[in-house]
């Protein structure tokens, strides 16, 4: 198995455990994402990981900052485990994480494009778990292996609709730096 596949499940599990704690009510919150509540994070994404699966052959490519409503529909958690297995699906067949394809982070094979799609759904489940007022405990080997790739100078694209100027405060933990340096406030 590759460190990228094995990284990015670990990251998909995390955020369908969130998925199952978030209450009915929540689901109209304001989250850390600007312009985005509760469900559009998690329609977004969902979106991510349906995308995975498309691009190894198994579902059809969304737009993931189109529809997210419609993506997490009315049961986010029924809406994702269909998402869940058609990823599992694609990533267990021989030579998918070899598959290349042309994505927004360029040409790549399905292998990188997992490595480069942890810290969207790595930090849209802690937006997700502070919108809905849940328990935001990310997996710690992920937070760690995130944070160390980005402090080694390969760091997040800063742009609007990406990841905001990292925020200066006296981090308490790994998770909370890690969330500041995505100009995310970890006290949100």
């Amino acid at each position: 198995m590759s460190e990228n596949l094995r990284n990015y499940t670990t990251i998909m599990f995390g955020f369908e455990h969130v998925l199952r704690l978030v209450p009915e009510s929540a689901w109209t919150n304001a989250s850390p994402c600007d312009e985005w509540n509760a469900r559009q994070v998690a329609g977004h994404a969902m979106g991510v990981v349906n995308n995975i699966a498309a691009r190894a052959g198994v579902g059809t490519v969304l737009d993931v900052f189109k529809d997210l409503d419609g993506i997490a529909g009315e049961d986010p958690l029924a809406s994702f485990r269909p998402i869940r297995e058609r990823y599992l699906e694609a990533t267990d067949r021989p030579g998918a994480l070899q598959t290349r394809f042309t994505s927004s982070v360029g040409e790549v094979s399905l292998d990188d494009y997992l490595g480069k799609m942890c810290p969207d759904t790595l930090i849209h489940t802690w937006d997700l778990a502070r919108a809905a007022r849940v328990d935001d405990t990310l997996d710690p080997g992920s937070v760690t292996r995130l944070l160390a790739e980005w402090l080694s100078g390969d760091g997040p694209v800063r742009a609007p609709g990406r990841y905001g100027d990292e925020i200066e405060i006296v981090a308490e933990s790994e998770q909370d730096r890690l969330i500041a340096y995505t100009g995310r406030d970890p006290h949100w």
